[in-house]
């Protein structure tokens, strides 16, 4: 829906300046006509200046809507490219969290994140690419009831790319799809830190 939304709210400024920008050509047209059949029979002129700006008016019109046209078909590529990336990185941190840690855990860790961050930054929106890089750098210092957070927050930027707006997805809701425990690592989240920000208190 965020996604959505955010692509009406483009397409309707691009319709904007499309209107906006046929006009002023339009304008120009008309005043060169003017300048170019100055002195001639007014009908005439009147005529000629008509049928100048109507072509250039077409031609103006053509040009933007190939512009966004180009511009909309770049977009579907991202989002079609974004994808499988995505998949794959989501697939291998699921491999990861139910790999037996050791030396074998920490090398395809290691492969992973060297594999798929190339395309994280030629595809990933903004969003995704800053938290993926803060999860990489701060993952290995990271008690292991902090990392499952800040992977969540991962994996919360990558739903919103997708267009899932998230207002009723709260902290430890996505964890709790594949961490049996979560709530008790909540528990003891919220007595070190407090009320965990983006989530209710029980009833």
């Amino acid at each position: 829906m965020r996604t959505f939304l955010k692509g009406l709210g483009a397409l309707l400024l691009l319709v904007a300046l499309l209107l906006g920008a046929v006009e002023v050509v339009g304008l120009a047209a008309r005043q060169l006509g003017r300048q170019i059949f100055h002195g001639v029979n007014p009908t005439v002129s009147a005529a000629a200046v008509t049928a100048m700006a109507t072509v250039i008016i077409a031609v103006a019109t053509l040009v933007i809507g190939r512009f966004i046209e180009k511009r909309k078909a770049i977009e579907t590529e991202i989002r079609a490219s974004k994808i499988p990336v995505y998949s794959r990185l989501v697939s291998g941190l699921f491999t990861l969290l139910h790999a037996e840690a050791g030396p074998q855990q920490a090398a395809a860790a290691e492969t992973l994140f060297r594999e798929i961050t190339p395309d994280l930054i030629t595809w990933s929106s903004d969003e995704v690419l800053v938290e993926w890089s803060r999860f990489k750098r701060t993952v290995s210092n990271l008690p292991p009831e902090e990392a499952v957070f800040a992977l969540e927050k991962v994996l919360m930027a990558i739903r919103r790319d997708f267009g899932h707006n998230g207002s009723k997805v709260e902290d430890g809701d996505l964890l709790g799809l594949f961490v049996n425990d979560i709530d008790t690592y909540i528990t003891n989240r919220q007595a070190t830190h407090g009320r965990v920000a983006n989530r209710r208190p029980a009833p």
